[in-house]
């Protein structure tokens, strides 16, 4: 078959145009030191990429969550452990007044310094965080959780809504502790109210003694509420440790396959990129020469 010297051009021309995208195609992947550029230049490679970028976004985002669940267990926690402090205050205060001995003065002053935790106590229950969302009512953050009504009686006013947040691919941890867990149907709440202004409006009742002494009893009951909602917001915590230990050696792993798939080898490379860079002189000294052949080359 005879060969034209048209045809003999465009094949050293296409020789060399392949050689100068060859040329490309190495440089920027040993500057990138990423090895596929396009889906073309690994086909197989690319797919197994966008699943293990897929697997290392589902991570990040596991990841945000535990965050987002340990700040908030954690400033429930807080607000917790501060009302179990109060609490001890006020078992102290109770068990004085249910001292049969104590005059009329000595539980109005009792009294006085109760009136002053009390509140502090349902501050914390209504606590909200830096945005303005209440931390104890659930699903509606938007929602004071405990509230009087017209009749002075304190209610819930928030949900029974537990969240549960994926942190792992087989794990959700409960991500809030509700104020009704804490503190059903305001029971707490209303005792202590109505126990204040039992010792406030009458301190010389009869029934001072017997009604301190139910109400030690009733901050006993909530402060055992408490202890259980910290006892499961500890383990939660710590749960969350383990978790994100597991996750970071999944990540590693996954990262690594990833870098094993799309960086560059770079010895191997460069030696490509040195064929490619001989291959294409070559080529290109043919060209000058069979183009600068002319039938007056001949005669």
């Amino acid at each position: 078959m005879r060969v034209s010297s048209h045809l003999y051009q465009q094949n050293i021309l296409r020789n060399i145009s392949n050689g100068t995208q060859a040329y490309n195609d190495y440089s920027v992947q040993l500057a990138t030191n990423q090895r596929i550029q396009k889906p073309s230049d690994d086909p197989l490679g690319a797919v197994m990429l966008l699943t293990l970028n897929s697997q290392l976004s589902t991570l990040d985002q596991y990841q945000s969550n535990m965050n987002q669940v340990e700040y908030t267990l954690g400033q429930q926690e807080t607000q917790l452990s501060s009302m179990t402090n109060i609490l001890y205050n006020l078992v102290d205060l109770t068990t004085t007044a249910a001292d049969a001995s104590m005059g009329d003065e000595e539980i109005g002053a009792l009294a006085q310094q109760m009136s002053v935790l009390f509140p502090a106590v349902v501050d914390l229950l209504n606590a909200k965080d830096g945005d303005g969302r209440y931390y104890f009512s659930g699903s509606q953050t938007d929602v004071m959780p405990f509230q009087q009504d017209a009749a002075g009686r304190y209610q819930y006013m928030g949900d029974s809504n537990i969240r549960q947040v994926a942190v792992s691919e087989d794990s959700k941890v409960t991500s809030n502790v509700t104020g009704d867990a804490i503190d059903p149907n305001a029971d707490f709440l209303n005792q202590m109210n109505d126990y204040l202004n039992l010792l406030t409006s009458t301190p010389g009742d009869a029934t001072v003694g017997d009604q301190s002494r139910a109400m030690i009893d009733g901050i006993n009951g909530f402060l055992q509420s408490l202890t259980n909602q910290l006892t499961q917001v500890g383990a939660t915590r710590a749960s969350l440790e383990q978790i994100q230990i597991g996750n970071q050696d999944i990540g590693v792993y996954t990262q690594g396959l990833k870098d094993d798939i799309s960086q560059v080898n770079f010895a191997e490379t460069y030696i490509k990129l040195n064929e490619t860079v001989t291959s294409y002189e070559s080529t290109l000294k043919v060209y000058n020469r069979v183009s600068a052949i002319s039938l007056f080359s001949l005669i």
